[in-house]
C-alpha cells in the first residue's frame, strides 16, 4: 500500500468517526425513518376517522434518514387524492373513481404527460369542463391543468399565512413542501426500464425491487419548464421506489450520500444554485451503488467511494446527459443546467476531488472541518449530545399529532348532540381496535397511541351526561377512565380527577391529584404543538431525551410526556365552571377572521398539566376545607404562571385560572391584573375579554 492509499483511508476513517459523531449512524438513521413513517401513517389513517380520502407519504431527505441538524432539510409531503385515478389504457377505467386518461403523442416529454377527463358513469370523454382551470383542447378532449393542484392546496393551506412555492409543490412555511398527487391505476411504461435493464445484481436487493414493482407511482404537478404548455402536463413520481431504493444503502454507502450532500451545499450550490440538486447526488450515488462493486464500499475507503460518485457525475456533464434511475428516457440536466452552468460544474467538481478532497475540512455545516482535526475527540465527543439534539427536533411531530387528531374529532363533535357524539366515539374505537389487532407495525403503532385517549374521551362524554342529569356515575364508565390512563403520563388521569370534583368526591379527586404530582419530574416533558400559540415550554430536558434514546419511542410518550388536557362541549360537566368558558373564546366575526391554520382546539377547554393540577388542587382542598394544603396549590399555580418567559402555549388560561382562584380569595384588582395580561398577550380569541367585562361592569 502507498503512503497516499494509507493517507487516504487514514482520513476516511476519521471522515466516518466524524460523520458518526454528528448523527450518522444507523440507530439516528433508523429512529429518523420511524418517526417519519409514523408519522405518514397518522395522518393518513386519521384521515380514516374523518372520511377523508387521501393518503399521505412524507419523502426525501426525512424518512430516508438521509440529513443531519446542519442540514436544515425541509419535510417533503405526497398527498395523494385517493378519489381519483389515473389511466394509461381505457381498459382500466373504474366507475368507483374519478378517472383521468394519460396521453402522450410523439411531442410529449419523458416522464410527462397530459390528463384527460373521462366520464364517471362511461368509459368515454367526457365533453365539457369541471374546474375553471380545465382547458379543452383542438381535438375537444377536456384537459386538466395543474394550476389546479396549487388553487386546491391554496383553498386549504389559505388560513395559515402566505404561500410559497418550490416546483410543484406549495406550502405555508419554507420547512415544508406539500403536493397533492394522483395516484396511477398501473406502472407507467417507461418505469418498468428499472426492472428489466441488466445490472450485476448486489444492488438493488431482489426483495427491494420486488417491493417497489408492487409501490404506486404518481403524477405530480409539474411540467416541462421549456415548455408551452407546461400548465397542462403532469410528471410521473417514483418518489416511494426511491426511498425503498435509499434504505438499502448500507450505513458507509450512507455516509457517502450524507457526505456528497453536505459538499453539494457547501461548495456546488454557491455556484449554480439549486439547479444542481440533491436529487442528481442521490441518483449519481444509485448509479456508482449499482456497477462497483460491494466490496469498495469501507469506513476506510469513504473518501475514495465518494470519488467515485463524483467521477459518475462528471461522465454525465461531459455528455450533458443525466439518465434517471427508475424511469427511461428522462435527462435530469434537462431545464436545470445549460452548456454554461455545467462548464462551471464540471470545474467545481474537479476542484473538489483535487488534493485529495481536502475541501472537506472546510466544511462548516454541523461542524465537519472541525471534528475532523486532530485529536478533536480527546477535547469534545460531541456524538451523544449530537444524538439528543436530533431527538429534540424530530420528537415532537408525534405528540403534536396527537393532539392534531383528538382536537380535530373533539371540534367536530360540537354540531352533535351527545348521543351522536357517543356512536361517534364507539364507531373510532371499532376502527382503532381493529386497526390495532390487525394493522401493520406502523398501522399498530398509531393506534395504541390514539385508543387510550378515545377511551378517555368515551368516559369524560359519559360522565358528563350522568352528572347533567345528577346521576352517580357507573362503575362502567370508571373502568373506560382506568383504561384511559396509560394515553400519556398525567392528562387522562387529569380528567379522571376533574370528573371526581365536579361529581363530588373531592377526597377521592385529592387522591388523584396527589398521585400526580408524584409522577413529576426532570424526565417528563410536556408537549403541546396547538396551533397559533407560542411553544409551551423549554426545550425537552437530556433526561427525557435519554429516555427515548435507550427506550421505544411509544413508550416515552406515554410513560415521560405529558399532552394538553382537553375537554369537548359534550364534556362540559366534567369540567370547572370557570374553565367552561374557555369553549367561547371566539366570540365576534373579528375572532373568527383571526383563527389561522388548525385551530380546532379553540372550540375546546384546552390546559396544560402542570397549572390544571394545582387548579383543581386548589379546588379540592377548598371544597375539603383544608387552607394549608389549598394556599399551597394557590402559591405552585402563582409560580408556574409568572415563570421566565411570560405567557406560552396555553399560559393565558393558566393566568385565568390563576385569576378564578384569585376571585375566590377575594383579591379582585390581582385577578384583574392578570385577565389584562391575558388580553396584551392574546388580544383576539381569549375569553379573558368577557371576564374583564365582567368584572368590570
Amino acid at each position: 500500500m502507498t503512503s497516499y492509499e494509507e493517507s487516504q483511508r487514514k482520513m476516511s476513517r476519521h471522515l466516518s468517526q466524524a460523520l458518526d459523531d454528528i448523527g450518522v449512524i444507523q440507530d439516528m438513521t433508523d429512529l429518523r425513518r420511524h418517526i417519519h413513517l409514523l408519522e405518514e401513517t397518522m395522518l393518513t389513517e386519521s384521515n380514516k376517522l374523518r372520511d377523508c380520502n387521501e393518503t399521505y407519504y412524507i419523502v426525501g431527505s426525512q424518512s430516508e434518514g438521509t440529513t443531519t441538524i446542519g442540514m436544515d432539510s425541509d419535510t417533503d409531503c405526497l398527498m395523494i387524492l385517493n378519489d381519483y385515478l389515473v389511466v394509461f389504457d381505457w381498459a382500466e377505467w373504474d366507475k368507483d373513481k374519478i378517472i383521468l386518461l394519460a396521453i402522450r403523442d410523439r411531442t410529449t416529454p419523458p416522464q410527462l404527460c397530459y390528463l384527460q377527463r373521462l366520464r364517471h358513469d362511461l368509459p368515454i370523454k367526457l365533453d365539457h369542463p369541471v374546474n375553471p382551470t380545465d382547458e379543452v383542447d383542438e381535438e375537444g378532449r377536456v384537459l386538466v391543468s395543474n394550476k389546479w393542484m396549487a388553487s386546491k392546496l391554496w383553498e386549504v393551506l389559505k388560513h395559515f399565512g402566505p404561500m410559497i412555492s418550490h416546483g410543484p409543490s406549495t406550502s405555508y412555511s419554507d420547512k415544508v413542501d406539500l403536493v397533492y398527487a394522483f395516484p396511477c391505476a398501473s406502472m407507467p411504461e417507461e418505469c418498468d426500464f428499472l426492472f428489466r435493464r441488466p445490472r450485476p445484481g448486489h444492488y438493488p436487493k431482489p426483495e427491494t425491487l420486488e417491493r417497489a414493482r408492487h409501490c404506486p407511482t404518481f403524477l405530480v404537478p409539474q411540467g416541462h419548464p421549456f415548455s408551452e404548455h407546461k400548465h397542462l402536463q403532469w410528471r410521473i413520481s417514483t418518489s416511494l421506489w426511491e426511498r425503498f431504493l435509499v434504505f438499502d444503502f448500507t450505513a458507509e454507502q450512507q455516509h457517502v450520500y450524507v457526505l456528497l450532500k453536505m459538499i453539494r451545499k457547501s461548495f456546488i450550490k454557491p455556484v449554480v444554485g439549486d439547479n444542481m440538486s440533491t436529487f442528481h447526488m442521490k441518483t449519481a450515488v444509485m448509479f456508482t451503488i449499482e456497477s462497483c462493486q460491494p466490496d469498495i464500499w469501507r469506513r476506510d475507503n469513504i473518501i475514495a467511494s465518494a470519488v467515485n460518485c463524483l467521477n459518475t457525475l462528471l461522465r454525465w456533464i461531459r455528455i450533458g446527459y443525466c439518465p434517471h434511475f427508475t424511469t427511461y428516457g428522462v435527462n435530469l440536466f434537462h431545464g436545470k443546467l445549460d452548456k454554461r452552468k455545467l462548464i462551471k460544474l464540471k470545474n467545481v467538481i474537479t476542484q473538489i476531488k483535487s488534493h485529495n478532497m481536502w475541501c472537506i475540512y472546510q466544511i462548516q455545516m454541523d461542524m465537519l472541518g472541525f471534528h475532523l482535526l486532530p485529536d478533536i475527540r480527546i477535547l469534545d465527543d460531541r456524538r451523544h449530545s449530537n444524538q439528543l439534539k436530533i431527538l429534540r427536533g424530530i420528537l415532537h411531530s408525534i405528540p403534536g399529532m396527537v393532539t392534531w387528531i383528538m382536537s380535530g374529532l373533539m371540534s367536530n363533535s360540537r354540531q352533535q348532540n351527545t348521543y351522536e357524539a357517543v356512536n361517534a366515539i364507539i364507531g373510532h374505537h371499532r376502527l382503532l381496535h381493529s386497526i390495532h389487532i390487525s394493522g401493520s407495525s406502523l398501522e399498530r403503532e398509531y393506534a395504541s397511541l390514539l385508543l387510550h385517549h378515545i377511551y378517555g374521551l368515551l368516559a369524560s362524554t359519559l360522565a358528563s351526561s350522568f352528572i347533567a342529569r345528577q346521576l352517580p356515575v357507573t362503575q362502567f364508565v370508571i373502568n373506560l377512565y382506568k383504561l384511559s390512563f396509560t394515553s400519556d403520563l398525567m392528562s387522562t388521569k387529569l380528567k379522571y380527577a376533574s370528573m371526581l370534583y365536579c361529581s363530588g368526591h373531592c377526597a377521592a379527586a385529592a387522591q388523584v391529584l396527589t398521585h400526580c404530582e408524584g409522577l413529576l419530574g426532570p424526565d417528563v416533558h410536556h408537549y403541546c404543538q396547538c396551533y397559533d400559540r407560542p411553544q409551551t415550554h423549554k426545550d425537552q430536558s437530556d433526561a427525557h431525551l435519554e429516555a427515548g434514546l435507550n427506550g421505544n419511542i411509544t413508550e416515552l410518550l406515554k410513560s415521560h410526556s405529558t399532552l394538553c388536557v382537553m375537554f369537548s362541549t359534550h364534556e362540559s360537566c366534567c369540567v370547572p365552571e370557570h374553565l367552561q368558558y374557555e369553549m367561547f373564546r371566539t366570540m365576534t366575526h373579528v375572532d373568527q377572521q383571526l383563527r389561522h391554520g388548525c385551530t380546532d382546539w379553540m372550540d375546546l377547554v384546552v390546559i396544560d398539566c402542570v397549572p390544571f393540577l394545582h387548579y383543581l388542587q386548589y379546588l379540592v382542598y377548598r371544597q375539603l376545607g383544608q387552607p394549608a394544603e389549598k394556599l399551597a396549590a394557590l402559591q405552585k399555580l402563582k409560580d408556574y404562571v409568572s415563570q421566565p418567559g411570560g405567557i406560552r402555549g396555553h399560559g393565558d388560561t393558566a393566568a385565568h385560572m390563576l385569576a378564578h382562584c384569585c376571585e375566590l380569595e377575594n383579591q379582585l384588582d390581582v385577578a384583574l391584573d392578570l385577565y389584562q395580561q391575558s388580553v396584551q398577550h392574546f388580544p383576539r380569541n381569549n375569553i379573558a375579554n368577557w371576564h374583564l367585562a365582567r368584572l368590570l361592569q
